[in-house]
């Protein structure tokens, strides 16, 4: 799997791209090294991994990743990761996630992280499952729906914040700052990998 990764790492695009600048980031990080065998194997081989999932975790525990990585020759490569952890979903001989390389701009990645900067995405408190609007007299609910998960890492550290069902939330109680930035961040990383790659 390691391996798999690492030559999916070569497929990169362009070079030249700025140096990353990670600003206040550290003051807001945790240190923390993924214990998602993919997941880690990424952070180690990239200086920069900004990933935007989406979790099931009412019937099946899967989580579906669109990623943008930055390695230390400035290179950015895309990836689609898909893993289900649902018990006994692994047959004899079979892998409960595949992972799919995307080649993408290094100029457009560039101005995601920019953007990523600029807007201190890293400071971005999530709902943590609960308060999801801001007055409690309100007819939004929903049952069984999705946790939506924007991480930004770095060899030794990330950030991770989650918002329960974001979309549906922020169309029927619009009005949270942290949300409507959180959706705007991970439209950024989907629409990059789903523009400039390949499903």
């Amino acid at each position: 799997m390691i391996g798999f990764v690492s030559a999916a790492l070569a497929l990169t695009c362009c070079s030249n791209s700025k140096q990353i600048s990670i600003s206040d980031f550290d003051e807001y990080a945790r240190e923390e090294q993924l214990t998602d065998s993919v997941m880690h194997s990424l952070q180690q081989q990239n200086d920069l991994v900004l990933a935007y999932a989406t979790e099931n975790n009412a019937w099946a525990k899967s989580a579906t990743y669109q990623i943008i990585a930055k390695n230390h020759d400035g290179n950015w490569m895309g990836y689609f990761y898909y893993v289900n952890n649902t018990p006994g979903v692994v047959r004899s001989g079979g892998s409960n996630f595949n992972i799919n390389p995307a080649v993408v701009s290094n100029s457009a990645c560039d101005s995601v992280w920019q953007f990523f900067q600029q807007q201190q995405v890293w400071k971005i408190k999530g709902d943590e499952g609960k308060n999801f609007c801001a007055s409690p007299n309100n007819n939004c609910t929903i049952n069984d729906g999705q946790t939506m998960r924007l991480l930004i890492i770095t060899k030794t550290k990330i950030t991770d914040a989650s918002f329960y069902e974001p979309v549906f939330f922020e169309n029927c109680c619009p009005g949270k700052a942290d949300r409507k930035l959180f959706l705007e961040a991970g439209e950024k990383i989907r629409a990059m990998v789903a523009t400039h790659g390949s499903r």
